[in-house]
C-alpha cells in the first residue's frame, strides 16, 4: 500500500511537469504575428487659447498692476494611428526562459526631407507606448523645426516585448525588443505651413486617446509557468501527507493488534 501511492505521487507529479513543459511548445517565439502595415496621418494642429488680462496691486506702492493678456498658438506635430485588431497574450523569451507579455508598440521615426539618418522619437530604455484602447493612437510632438522645413514621418507596428537580456560580449544588460514589426509608408510635412485648428469641444475625443492600456499585469514576473510550478508542489505537498498519514495509521493499526 505504501509502495502504491507513493508511485502515484509521482505519476502525477510527472503529469503535471509534462503539462507546465507544454506552455513553452505552444507559447514558442516563433508564434509572435507580424502586425499589420501601420495607416497614420500627421499634421500641425493648433490648439488656441487666449490668457485674459489680469490686474493686482503693488504691495509697496499700492498702485494698480496691469498684466496684460495674451494670444498663445499653442501648435504642435499630431501623428495619428489608426489602431488594429491585437490581443495581448503570454509567451516564453527562448533565452531566458522568462514569461513575457506580447503587446503592440508604436514607435514614431523622423528625419529632415535631405537627409538619410532616421531617429526614433521613443527609446527601448524609456518604454515603448503601447495601442490605446480607442480607434487611433495618437501622439503629440514638439515643433522643434525652424518653419519652411521639411520633415519625413514614419510609423512602425511592434508586436512583442521589450526586455534586458545580458550582453555576451560585455556582460551586461542591454535593452532589446524581440518580437515582429511592420513599417508604414513615409508622410512629409512642412513647418509653417498652414495648421489645422481644433476646436475647443473636440479636445476630448473617447475614440482618439493615446493612453496605452494594452499592457498585461506586467511583462514579466510570476506567469503560467510559476503559478503551474506552485501547483505541482501543492500536488506533491498534499501527496507526501497521505502517504506519512497512511503509515501511520497502518503503524497504529499494527499496535492495536498486539496489544
Amino acid at each position: 500500500m505504501k509502495f502504491s501511492v507513493f508511485l502515484m505521487a509521482i505519476l502525477v507529479s510527472g503529469l503535471v511537469f509534462m503539462s507546465i513543459a507544454n506552455f513553452d511548445i505552444v507559447h514558442a517565439e516563433s508564434s509572435i504575428t507580424k502586425p499589420a502595415i501601420p495607416e497614420f496621418t500627421v499634421q500641425i494642429v493648433a490648439y488656441p487659447y487666449d490668457v485674459p488680462t489680469t490686474y493686482s496691486i503693488d504691495p509697496y506702492t499700492g498702485q494698480e498692476i496691469t498684466h496684460q493678456g495674451y494670444h498663445v498658438e499653442n501648435k504642435s506635430i499630431q501623428v495619428r494611428i489608426k489602431n488594429q485588431p491585437f490581443t495581448p497574450y503570454w509567451i516564453i523569451d527562448s533565452d531566458s526562459g522568462t514569461n513575457m507579455s506580447v503587446v503592440l508598440h508604436y514607435n514614431v521615426w523622423v528625419k529632415g526631407r535631405f537627409s538619410e539618418n532616421w531617429n526614433n522619437v521613443y527609446s527601448l530604455s524609456d518604454g515603448l507606448p503601447t495601442q490605446s484602447s480607442g480607434e487611433y493612437t495618437i501622439f503629440s510632438l514638439p515643433i522643434n523645426y525652424p518653419s519652411g522645413s521639411q520633415v519625413d514621418f514614419k510609423v512602425a507596428a511592434m508586436a512583442g516585448y521589450v526586455h534586458r537580456p545580458i550582453d555576451p560580449a560585455s556582460g551586461w544588460p542591454i535593452w532589446r525588443f524581440t518580437g515582429e514589426e511592420s513599417w508604414s509608408n513615409i508622410q512629409t510635412i512642412t513647418i509653417g505651413a498652414n495648421s489645422v485648428e481644433v476646436p475647443e469641444q473636440s479636445q476630448v475625443n473617447p475614440n482618439e486617446t493615446s493612453v496605452p492600456n494594452q499592457q498585461l499585469d506586467a511583462q514579466s514576473g510570476i506567469g503560467w509557468i510559476e503559478i503551474g510550478l506552485f501547483a505541482a508542489l501543492g500536488v506533491i505537498a498534499t501527496l507526501l501527507i497521505v502517504v506519512i498519514a497512511l503509515v501511520r495509521k497502518k503503524s497504529s493499526s499494527k499496535s492495536d493488534v498486539k496489544n
